[in-house]
């Protein structure tokens, strides 16, 4: 009899479900949308309960039938990290959850510092830097400011351990999840009792912590009732959406670095040691033994956007198309010419916001030169980004997933200033890959996540350098860094 594995990724726009056979053979997918609600400049909330219907409803979709939903194996998670929603003893929300890009809490920030000690303190324990918008200050915030709310509340949870305690009635997180909540110390694993005093709460208010790939426990009935499952069905604890993504892409050992390209792009080096002198956001990766390492820029692929909707093509004034982009670009010279762009970086109004520019214009280009100095601005920034590792890429070359993966000058653009092979994988969805992978891990099927990710049998594309490209790229990309430190435009880490 066949069994199956499920993988969801619980984000911040929807959520999506993946239904594979242990084979590797994926059988399903199915997306739904939820609402974001931002009642004042700068609140960002969700309903809780969204989230638990949009899981339902994409896993009755993709276990119709139900030869499938009675072998499902196990499920596993990614997860939008940092969103705190407030519960009773029924486990039920006693208001909106607030999510991570919420920044209310500038006055809890500026209490930390003047209570705690320095910014240093939170980061050295909990690996992200100090931040406004995250559950430790939220819940400071919950506690001055809604009183009532912070009286009854029995247990502060973020979406892992909600979602786990509606599938299992046990509220469990994983590490990589627990750090970035900033309530825990993440080299010893368990909730640092200065960061809990601050925020007012005790342990008994949270959830356990478990390692990634660790059985949390059996569907309850009624869970397997709205899931359309069965109690046979274990749930596996999985990983914060960042490192789910990277493990899968088969990012799984020391020297594995995916690039994540979207509005942001995000930058994941796995290494077997943390490494807190880098000052990187880091945590516990989804692998036993591994630490990822972070670094953004904040403003990867918005850039191109804003040129595609800015500068307009043809008679009727469309927007430029992402395919006019690559195939004009392709015929553009940029930095040969000594055009450069950096992208901004930061949020506008933060200390180490960076504006971002083109150097070098003259009239010889046209927008199409633009559209290709922001591609490899972004490309020589990233690469720049990536020098901020202890560990570099493997001879197997880095990973990219992402808009980015889509355009084939961009990527080629990746290799030849990295200088290493650039490997695709041709799947979409790759957090619920991995969330598949941590499923089939921790319920005994795979022996480890190398195993998981070769059964699932996901297909690479690779492109290699052009030697003659890679040549020219190093001596631009040392101009590039050079005057980046002339105009102040050095990178900052996010």
């Amino acid at each position: 009899m066949k069994q199956y594995l499920l993988g969801i990724d619980v984000g911040t726009t929807g959520t999506k479900a993946m239904l594979f056979c242990t084979d590797g053979q994926l059988c399903g997918h199915a997306y739904r949308p939820y609402a974001m609600h931002n009642p004042q400049v700068g609140y960002s909330e969700q309903n809780a309960e969204d989230w638990w219907q949009a899981v339902c409803q994409t896993v009755k979709e993709v276990c119709a039938d139900p030869t499938v939903a009675e072998n499902v194996a196990a499920i596993s998670l990614s997860l939008q990290g940092g969103t705190v929603v407030p519960v009773d003893g029924n486990g039920e929300p006693l208001r909106r959850a607030i999510v991570w890009n919420d920044y209310r809490a500038q006055e809890q920030k500026e209490a930390y510092l003047r209570e705690v000690g320095d910014a240093d303190s939170m980061y050295q324990k909990t690996g992200w830097e100090l931040d406004n918008g995250l559950p430790a200050m939220e819940i400071r915030w919950l506690r001055e400011n809604e009183p009532e709310i912070f009286a009854k509340t029995a247990m502060f949870l973020t979406v892992p351990d909600y979602i786990a305690m509606k599938m299992t009635g046990v509220a469990a997180i994983d590490p990589s999840d627990a750090g970035i909540n900033q309530l825990s110390d993440i080299r010893k694993g368990e909730y640092d009792d200065a960061l809990l005093q601050f925020a007012g709460i005790t342990r008994q208010q949270l959830p356990k912590i478990l390692p990634s790939g660790t059985v949390v426990g059996n569907l309850t009935q009624e869970a397997a009732k709205a899931l359309g499952l069965t109690t046979k069905t274990v749930l596996v604890t999985g990983a914060h959406d960042q490192y789910a993504v990277a493990l899968g892409a088969g990012a799984y050992q020391t020297g594995d670095i995916l690039i994540g390209s979207g509005t942001c792009w995000v930058v994941t080096a796995l290494d077997d040691r943390p490494g807190f002198e880098t000052g990187l956001s880091q945590s516990v990766a989804a692998v036993p033994g591994m630490w990822g390492l972070l670094q953004s820029l904040s403003s990867g692929g918005v850039c191109l956007e804003w040129l595609r909707r800015n500068l307009t093509d043809g008679p009727e004034g469309q927007q430029l198309s992402y395919d006019t982009i690559n195939q004009e670009v392709s015929s553009r010279r940029a930095a040969h010419d000594g055009l450069f762009f950096y992208p901004f970086s930061g949020k506008a109004g933060d200390a180490n916001f960076q504006k971002g520019s083109f150097v070098g214009m003259d009239l010889s280009h046209d927008k199409f030169h633009l559209a290709r100095a922001i591609m490899e601005g972004v490309v020589f920034q990233t690469v720049w980004m990536m020098e901020s590792f202890r560990s570099k890429p493997s001879a197997e070359g880095l990973k990219l997933a992402g808009g980015a993966s889509k355009s084939r000058v961009w990527c080629q653009m990746l290799a030849d200033i990295a200088n290493v092979p650039v490997r695709i994988p041709e799947v979409a969805d790759l957090a619920c890959v991995g969330a598949a992978i941590l499923a089939g891990v921790g319920c005994g099927i795979y022996a480890d996540a190398k195993e998981g990710y070769g059964a699932l049998s996901v297909q690479e594309q690779v492109i290699l350098p052009d030697p003659q490209a890679a040549e020219q790229y190093a001596k631009l990309y040392q101009q590039y860094k050079q005057m980046a430190c002339t105009l102040g435009t050095i990178p900052s880490l996010l």
